[in-house]
C-alpha cells in the first residue's frame, strides 16, 4: 500500500509543478511545456523525479535544463503522503490532509516564483476545503466558518493598514510607494487558511506566519546591510509563511507550539505594532539625513 500511496504522492506532485508553469500564464492547465521555447515535453519528461532518471533532463529542442523545483516537488508530496498515510490511514484524515498539502504547496510555489496568489486557485481550494471543514466532525460549520471570516477580516485589516501606511510614506519620501506587505491575494489566502484550520486555530497561524516573516526580514536586511546592498521596502512573498503557520496548525503542531508560546495572541499586535514604528522611524530619518 505504501508503494501506491508513493505512486500517488509522485504523480499529484507532477500535476502541481504543472499547474505551477500554466495557471500565472493562462489561469488554466495546459500540458507541460519548455517554457524557455515553448514546445510540448515529450511523455517520458513530464514527471521532474523520472526526467532526471532517464536523462531527459533537457529540452530536446532547446536543450534548456528543467527546474529543479520539479522533482523537489514530487519528492516532497511523496514524503508528504507517505507521512499523512503512516500517521493515520483512514481516509477521514488521510485525503484532507493530502489534498491541503497538495493546495498549500501550488500557491506556495507561484508566489515564491511570480509574487501572485491566483483567485483561481483560492476560489475552488476554498469551496473544497470549506466543504471538508464542514463535514469534519470535530470542527463542522460553525468552526470553519468563523475561521475563514476571521482569517479573511484581519488581515484585510492589515492590507487596508498597509495602504494607509504606504501612503504615509510616500507624503515623507515625496515618491509613490508601489509595493505593501500584504496584496489583497494573501487577504483571500487567509480566507482559505481559516477554512482550513478553522477558529481559533487561525489567530495562531496568522501569528505564526507573520512572525516568521518577520524573523527572515530582519535576517535579509541584516544580510543586506552588511554587503551594502540593502534597498528599503523590498517585498517578500507573504503566502508562504502564512501557508507555514496554518500548516503547523493543521497538521498537528498546535500543541507544541503552545508550549513554545504561551503568552496568547496579544504579542501578535505588539509585534505588528513594533514592526510598523521602526521602519516609519527608519524612513523618517532617512528622510532628514
Amino acid at each position: 500500500m505504501e508503494i501506491l500511496v508513493s505512486l500517488l504522492g509522485l504523480g499529484v506532485g507532477g500535476l502541481v509543478n504543472a499547474l505551477a508553469d500554466s495557471l500565472p500564464t493562462s489561469r488554466k492547465f495546459e500540458k507541460p511545456r519548455c517554457p524557455a521555447c515553448t514546445a510540448p515535453r515529450p511523455l517520458s519528461s513530464w514527471l521532474g523525479v523520472v526526467a532526471l532518471l532517464s536523462n531527459n533532463w533537457r529540452c530536446p529542442y532547446c536543450d534548456t535544463p528543467r527546474l529543479w523545483r520539479t522533482p523537489l516537488i514530487e519528492i516532497v508530496m511523496m514524503a508528504g503522503s507517505l507521512w499523512l498515510f503512516s500517521t493515520d490511514p483512514h481516509r477521514t484524515f488521510f485525503w484532507p490532509g493530502f489534498l491541503i498539502l497538495s493546495i498549500f504547496l501550488l500557491i506556495t510555489i507561484i508566489d515564491i516564483e511570480h509574487r501572485l496568489i491566483l483567485h483561481v486557485v483560492t476560489g475552488p481550494s476554498a469551496l473544497l476545503i470549506g466543504l471538508l471543514g464542514v463535514l469534519d466532525p470535530e470542527r463542522g460549520f460553525q468552526k470553519t466558518s468563523v475561521g475563514g471570516v476571521v482569517g479573511f477580516g484581519v488581515v484585510l485589516g492589515l492590507y487596508l493598514l498597509g495602504g494607509v501606511f504606504a501612503r504615509l510614506i510616500a507624503r515623507l519620501r515625496g515618491q509613490v510607494l508601489d509595493e505593501v506587505a500584504f496584496g489583497f491575494g494573501d487577504v483571500t489566502l487567509a480566507g482559505v487558511l481559516g477554512l482550513s484550520v478553522g477558529y481559533p486555530g487561525i489567530l495562531l497561524a496568522l501569528f505564526l506566519g507573520i512572525l516568521a516573516a518577520g524573523e527572515y526580514s530582519l535576517v535579509h536586511i541584516l544580510f543586506m546591510l552588511s554587503r551594502r546592498m540593502y534597498k528599503a521596502f523590498v517585498p517578500i512573498p507573504y503566502g508562504p509563511f502564512l501557508i507555514l503557520g496554518a500548516s503547523i496548525v493543521y497538521f498537528g503542531g498546535r500543541p507544541l507550539v503552545d508550549r513554545i508560546f504561551p503568552f496568547g495572541p496579544l504579542w501578535f499586535f505588539i509585534l505588528l505594532v513594533a514592526t510598523f514604528a521602526v521602519i516609519y522611524v527608519w524612513e523618517r530619518q532617512r528622510e532628514t539625513n
